[in-house]
């Protein structure tokens, strides 16, 4: 069995490399900051798998451009027989905060309002619409990066005036309705059509970075600095907290992983406290491992996440 890793950042995968490689799996490992590929289909290699573990937000440890050559590279490999694990699709919908809206509200399901722009002065107009206080991100985005609150037309207008908005590596974003909430930023991850982890944060004032891992942080610390996630436990309001989601909410959760054609994924959401309702705003295809995840959970998120894709690779 050859599987095809695709990874960013080796200090974050080297773990889950070294592991696969324990359980006598034969992997190549391909790290897209070194990614050029032959793009007729007979040049493609052949694997019994691939595993798409590209973050797709921005990080100033890397180019912008790997989201896009990420996305080429998944899109040729879906051409071939190939099967591959949060292929094209997937990715783009992961990068999209658009598409993650448009996604939820075609099953249903509640996502916070929000009106597309690409150019600053049409957010007064979008704020407008939507009621203070809003929120103006970038739609390809993560870890807090480029979020704003504003909680009058006055504020907004004065950071158009001065073009301080932040819309991202293709400048194109979001004015988002503000959800006030029960206090919590809750967060599920999928394994398929099963539950993989759950977990909750508590909501910071003017904070908008909730990852709870280290594979998905904007920045990378290196090996004298503290990873503020390295506390992590369950006790303390103010630290990452597992919970049992409502079994509707859990269903929910992977009917929108499925819907965004990914086989893995994590879907985040708050509890409207206007309605007593999740509202779900972001699905993310990254894969995560919760920081401390075998302390937290109780078993290896690692060695689980192996399992799964092995079983994929068996049926395949």
């Amino acid at each position: 069995m050859e599987i095809n890793f695709l990874y960013e950042h080796p200090r974050w995968s080297e773990s889950l490399i070294g592991a696969f490689r324990d359980r006598g799996v034969t992997l190549t490992a391909t790290n897209v900051a070194e990614l050029a590929f032959a793009t007729e289909i007979a040049k493609c290699p052949v694997y019994d798998l691939t595993v798409n573990r590209i973050n797709i937000m921005p990080s100033t440890e890397r180019s912008p451009q790997v989201v896009f050559q990420t996305l080429h590279y998944l899109g040729l490999l879906e051409l071939s027989p190939a099967r591959v694990i949060n292929g094209a699709r997937a990715h783009f919908i992961g990068a999209s905060k658009v598409m993650q809206n448009g996604v939820i509200s075609k099953l249903g399901l509640s996502c916070p309002r929000a009106i597309a722009i690409y150019r600053m002065e049409d957010a007064l107009a979008a704020a407008d619409q939507i009621g203070y206080p809003v929120i103006v991100k970038p739609n390809i985005g993560g870890s807090g990066s480029g979020i704003a609150k504003f909680d009058t037309r006055d504020e907004l207008e004065a950071a158009v005036k001065i073009r301080a908005l932040d819309l991202g590596v293709d400048r194109t974003g979001l004015v988002q309705q503000y959800i006030h909430s029960d206090g919590f930023i809750y967060r599920i991850e999928v394994l398929g059509d099963e539950l993989f982890y759950s977990i909750r944060q508590s909501i910071q004032e003017n904070n908008f970075n909730y990852c709870a891992a280290d594979g998905c942080s904007a920045e990378e610390t290196t090996a004298d600095e503290t990873n503020e996630f390295d506390f992590c436990a369950i006790d303390g309001e103010d630290r990452i907290q597992t919970f049992s989601p409502e079994p509707e909410i859990a269903r929910d959760v992977i009917r929108i992983v499925q819907a965004c054609d990914a086989d893995v994924g994590g879907v985040e959401y708050f509890i409207d406290s206007a309605t007593g309702a999740p509202c779900f705003y972001d699905f993310n295809p990254y894969s995560n491992f919760v920081t401390n995840g075998e302390t937290l959970l109780g078993f290896s998120p690692e060695q689980r996440y192996i399992d799964f894709v092995l079983a994929l690779a068996s049926s395949k």
